[in-house]
């Protein structure tokens, strides 16, 4: 037996898929020994087609979807594997050794597909902004991209010798599609790596909203869907959208859960601060008295125009009602037999003249004797309060309209942190909280894969401060190149990435230099990776392509300018190993074994194993080994390493040939 190759690509989309369904139907699946002697679970479709009976629809049968030219080549490209990798970029990356945050830069299609191993169904809550479809060209260059020649040809508007059949608003059918199928592609693939209690947030706006909803129900399944919020972007609007047009002023955010998703309680008014605590939880004062001049008066409402006469060493109190409207309006004296009695008297402040000299409170005597049995009434410095119990300000749900958070905010965010303007219609951070504290809890992982200025890692930073969580995130950016000119361009910022990037550090200094942030232990750190070929030669893939001549030069398939990180962090995409996992490098016996999370996978690549650091090795009894080709002279000390590992593990056959690749 072999020892097995690492196969370097990412799994494809069926495989999750195939995977999922022997968990529902074990039975519709048999074992089939490949060529290369492996045994292999496929689907037996006669013993699924008997299990589903009446429930598979017939080709000729009619039926209810979304389509589009191009879908179906957009879905291909989905579930097609990737062979790319991602490497280390450590001096952009902030407390490498330390943090569980990371930041990718590459086509977050392709990046998609590098995390299924690793995060499939780890992700609690994703958040995008993708781009909105204004009819320009796209950055992404995706394969299933018609141009419009093969759009026309797709849709039949030309004919035999390619002349155009009929006028046609071109642009707007090819770029639907283009969006559409942009988008698809990378929701069938993100979709895998919600966790079954997960949520996805979708920022968009009008011009693709009601393909996007489409598109949603079928990804995430209609019965997912949680709602569509419409978010007010400006306080006020310009008259631009031309004639007989509606105002925008506002975008919406789509919702769709998975499986047993639900919303965490949260507090309806953010501006209230519950900072008293008593033996029944958080409050904040309300003056019973009725404030301002305005609404009913005392003459209306005299059930509201007693004295309150308290006293504390008893917790008891009398009402009284001792107000004189007849004459002129005033209270009588207050009453010597309970003020001799330890009472104290406390009376509403007056509201104006004439028949409002009298204020009143906000109760009648028959609501405030109850709310003073239930622990509701406060008494200090003079004056009569109402607990308002944090609990009472508890929502499960959200409203469908957000009017708090419009893009003004978000320019000021980043106004605080950059002297430039170098983004364009930042969203603002809490907006972002606000979805945080929907869809996550403390220890959530929070993935956004078009992330922009990277505000939802500032939100995520910044939610983390408040209330102690552990939160991590992964923000997935294409290194799109700023405009010429522009002033992040001037500024010193290629990249969009490099304003991220940027913005994460300066947010997190920012938060741990708080004062109310002091001695807290916030995650402000962040791992680059970077999107790029793989770590090996095209040979590693095809070793039939290679020529004899070639032989001798061919004998290591590593790419030249491939560190041993780069090779690690390839492995540990390849084997599903998390990438936010500590890491630390040991020398033993002069080897250099990498060691990521104290043996979820170790790692050596250096020449000519020896047996006292693959005796060091087993001593951690790791998930995982990894060896490079070159570790070994023959072929007969890769079979060897089986040997030892079996007797210095207690791993069977089947166990050293799962535990042990070689690249």
């Amino acid at each position: 037996m072999k020892i097995k190759k690492q196969t370097l690509t990412s799994a494809s989309h069926s495989d999750f898929t195939i995977d999922a369904l022997k968990q529902i139907i074990p039975s519709a699946f048999t074992e089939v020994r490949e060529a290369n002697g492996e045994l292999k679970h496929k689907v037996n479709f006669d013993v699924l087609r008997e299990l589903l009976g009446d429930a598979i629809a017939d080709s000729d049968e009619e039926s209810f979807g979304f389509q589009w030219v191009g879908k179906q080549t957009a879905k291909r490209v989905a579930t097609e594997p990737t062979r790319q990798t991602l490497r280390s970029v450590v001096e952009d990356s902030l407390d490498w050794d330390n943090t569980e945050n990371l930041y990718i830069e590459g086509d977050n299609l392709e990046v998609l597909k590098l995390l299924q191993r690793a995060y499939l169904g780890k992700v609690k809550m994703i958040y995008i902004d993708p781009p909105y479809n204004t009819g320009k060209d796209f950055v992404y260059e995706d394969d299933f991209a018609m141009s419009r020649e093969e759009m026309d040809e797709a849709m039949g508007n030309l004919d035999e010798d390619g002349n155009r059949l009929r006028q046609n608003p071109d642009s707007s059918p090819r770029y639907h599609s283009d969006w559409c199928s942009m988008i698809y592609s990378r929701l069938l693939v993100a979709r895998t790596l919600l966790s079954n209690d997960g949520v996805i947030f979708i920022s968009i706006d009008d011009n693709e909203v009601h393909h996007l909803r489409k598109i949603c129900d079928e990804v995430f399944g209609a019965g997912n869907f949680v709602g569509q919020i419409t978010r007010k972007q400006s306080s006020g609007s310009k008259n631009d959208t031309g004639k007989n047009k509606v105002i925008t002023s506002a975008d919406y955010i789509l919702i769709y859960g998975k499986g047993s998703f639900e919303f965490n309680p949260f507090l309806v008014k953010n501006a209230k601060k519950f900072s008293r605590k008593d033996e029944e939880g958080n409050y904040s004062l309300r003056i019973l008295e009725k404030q301002g001049g305005g609404g009913d008066t005392l003459p209306e409402r005299p059930s509201m125009g007693y004295s309150i006469y308290y006293n504390e060493k008893v917790n008891d109190v009398k009402l009284l009602f001792d107000y004189n409207l007849n004459n002129s309006p005033v209270y009588e004296s207050q009453n010597e037999e309970l003020l001799n009695k330890g009472y104290v008297c406390y009376r509403p402040q007056p509201r104006g003249s004439g028949d409002m000299a009298l204020g009143r409170w906000r109760w009648g005597d028959g609501t405030f004797i109850e709310k003073f049995n239930a622990n509701v009434v406060h008494f200090e410095n003079g004056r009569v309060y109402a607990k308002e119990r944090e609990a009472e300000y508890i929502e499960k749900y959200p409203e469908s309209v957000l009017l708090d958070y419009i893009n003004t905010q978000g320019t000021n965010d980043l106004k605080q942190i950059f002297a430039d303007k170098v983004f364009d219609y930042p969203k603002p951070v809490n907006l972002i909280k606000f979805l945080l504290s929907l869809g996550t809890s403390p220890d959530s992982l929070i993935l956004d894969f078009f992330s922009g200025s990277a505000t939802t890692a500032h939100a995520v930073m910044q939610l983390n401060a408040q209330d102690g969580g552990k939160r991590k995130y992964i923000m997935v950016q294409l290194p799109e190149a700023t405009p010429e000119g522009s002033e992040a361009r001037n500024a010193g910022y290629d990249t969009i990435c490099e304003i991220g990037k940027e913005r994460i550090r300066r947010a997190g200094k920012q938060i741990k230099e708080d004062p109310k942030n002091k001695d807290k232990k916030i995650d402000t750190g962040f791992r680059v990776l970077r999107v790029d070929s793989s770590n090996m030669e095209e040979v590693y893939f095809e070793p039939v392509g290679l020529k004899q001549e070639n032989l001798f030069t061919q004998v290591d398939s590593v790419k030249y300018d491939r560190t041993e990180l780069d090779l690690l962090f390839g492995c540990m995409v390849d084997w599903g190993v998390e990438l936010s996992y500590p890491l630390r490098k040991e020398e033993v016996a002069g080897k250099n074994l990498h060691i990521v999370n104290e043996g979820a996978l170790v790692a050596c690549f250096d020449k000519e194993i020896n047996i006292k650091a693959i005796s060091h090795i087993a001593k951690m009894k790791p998930l995982r080994v990894i060896f490079r080709e070159s570790c070994f002279a023959t072929d007969a000390d890769k079979l060897n390493i089986y040997e030892q590992f079996k007797q210095l593990c207690g791993w069977n056959q089947d166990e050293v040939y799962k535990r042990i690749h070689v690249i």
